[in-house]
């Protein structure tokens, strides 16, 4: 297994590597006054997951971890197992966490505005820390690296736009002789995520509408028919199930498993920004039991299509 050499990881008191950035005093300065008892954390750009896993020794219930490189997601699933781990970019954020850590990852980032606004979208915190040049303007810095590093105010500028509180805890340690200072923010200003619903016969354009268009997460709900039509396969050729079929007995009881799955389905979807496309949907019943299950879960403003009118 090769480890990454910046960091020290110490697990359940053993020294399983060394490096120049001692991970437990980093933690405890990014997490000052911070309570992770029963929370959910993100732990963005996880790299090897120590930060995640010391927020679950300080009592987080739920902890997951994502990064773009698949070889590091690889070993921080073998090194802590009770974390979820997943290989992504934070530009495809979604999810709903009482944190989110982003430390050492967002000078790697070319869009912060469009980060903060996901961050803002997915959770009432975020313990970041980050390169700060000493400008007293609102000015970015381009290194040699090509990195961009924002002044104090540059940051605040950006952050400001999604957060309405913004705490400088002040310089953290630094692999290098990088200046870098931990913030916290909360008060997420972000608004409801939008549900757009695409329904239609086969062959009216629903799918190509939503994968071309749309920048959304996207969800199909036509092959939940062909699910639930497996749970009766007991009784799936017996002349009494299609004569109830037929009659609308299954029907109640197809609507509530539509309904019930699609739950599963949006749960981990919750403050993003979604569409649903399928056939069922063309029905008041469906249709309107849809809208209530995203109301309830947090979207607003849901737009509706109907490709069978276009």
């Amino acid at each position: 297994m090769k480890l990454c050499s910046y960091q020290k990881i110490v697990k359940d008191g053993e020294l399983i590597q060394s490096g120049d950035t001692d991970t437990l005093t980093k933690f405890q300065q990014l997490t000052q006054d911070i309570d992770f008892t029963g929370k959910s954390v993100l732990d963005c750009g996880c790299n090897l997951g120590m930060l995640g896993y010391l927020a679950l020794q300080q009592g987080a219930e739920q902890v997951t971890g994502i990064d773009i490189d698949r070889d590091v997601i690889s070993q921080a699933k073998n090194l802590f197992p009770k974390i979820t781990f997943r290989c992504e970019d934070v530009e495809d954020l979604y999810g709903n966490y009482d944190i989110i850590i982003a430390s050492g990852m967002l000078h790697y980032i070319k869009d912060l505005d469009k980060t903060f606004s996901l961050f803002a979208r997915c959770s009432k915190q975020v313990i970041c820390d980050l390169w700060i040049n000493e400008s007293p303007n609102a000015v970015f810095v381009n290194t040699y690296r090509n990195i961009y590093i924002p002044s104090i105010s540059a940051f605040c500028n950006i952050a400001g736009k999604y957060f309405s509180c913004i705490q400088d805890k002040g310089q953290t340690i630094s692999p290098d002789q990088s200046i870098r200072h931990v913030f916290h923010l909360s008060g997420p200003k972000s608004s409801p995520p939008e549900a757009i619903l695409i329904y239609g016969s086969g062959g009216a354009g629903k799918t190509t509408l939503a994968q071309t268009y749309f920048n959304h997460k996207h969800l199909m709900t036509d092959n939940l028919f062909g699910d639930w039509r497996l749970l009766h396969a007991d009784t799936l050729f017996s002349a009494a199930y299609y004569s109830s079929l037929i009659r609308g007995h299954f029907l109640q009881e197809y609507l509530d498993f539509f309904i019930q799955t699609l739950s599963k389905w949006l749960g981990p979807c919750t403050n993003r920004d979604i569409i649903i496309e399928g056939y069922e949907l063309c029905f008041d019943d469906f249709k309107q039991r849809t809208i209530t299950l995203l109301n309830t879960l947090g979207w607003q403003g849901i737009i509706e299509i109907n490709k069978d009118t276009r």
